[in-house]
């Protein structure tokens, strides 16, 4: 169901699972989601393996370092999209104290009719999902 890859520098146990349970919390408290069916998958590198504005990056330089979150979930509202990437960059530099990092955060949107699960896709298990439209209006704003 809906999921987070975040490619990011190695950091310590302690501070995946702190960012883990941030942002499961603000996914859960803005979309409605039950929190067991989001999942968080940690990418990480270490120095000189990734590059951000052709700098390569290591521990005690001071180059941006290259941040990447990608949001793999069910279509959502342009409201729902504002507030999580407000509260998942927050909690990403509170949680690794790092004011001056800021993750790129792409949001990858799908129908039911795509995801898989069980060995089915997820309108043929849950009748929940077949009934409930892909699309939504965006706001007039």
């Amino acid at each position: 169901m809906p999921c987070l890859e975040i490619v990011m520098p190695r950091t310590s146990r302690q501070a995946r699972a702190e960012l883990a349970a941030a942002v499961t919390d603000a996914f859960t408290e803005i979309t409605g989601f039950a929190s067991e069916t989001f999942g968080v998958y940690f990418r990480e590198y270490g120095d000189f393996e990734a590059s951000c504005g052709g700098v390569l990056w290591y521990a005690d330089s001071q180059a941006h370092p290259f941040l990447h979150f990608i949001l793999y979930c069910p279509r959502i509202a342009r409201s729902q999209k504002q507030a999580l990437v407000a509260k998942f960059s927050k909690h990403f530099t509170s949680v690794l104290k790092r004011p001056g990092w800021s993750p790129v955060i792409h949001i990858s949107e799908h129908p039911y009719d795509n995801v898989g699960i069980n060995g089915k896709i997820l309108s043929d298990t849950y009748e929940e999902c077949a009934n409930r439209p892909f699309y939504y209006r965006l706001e007039n704003t």
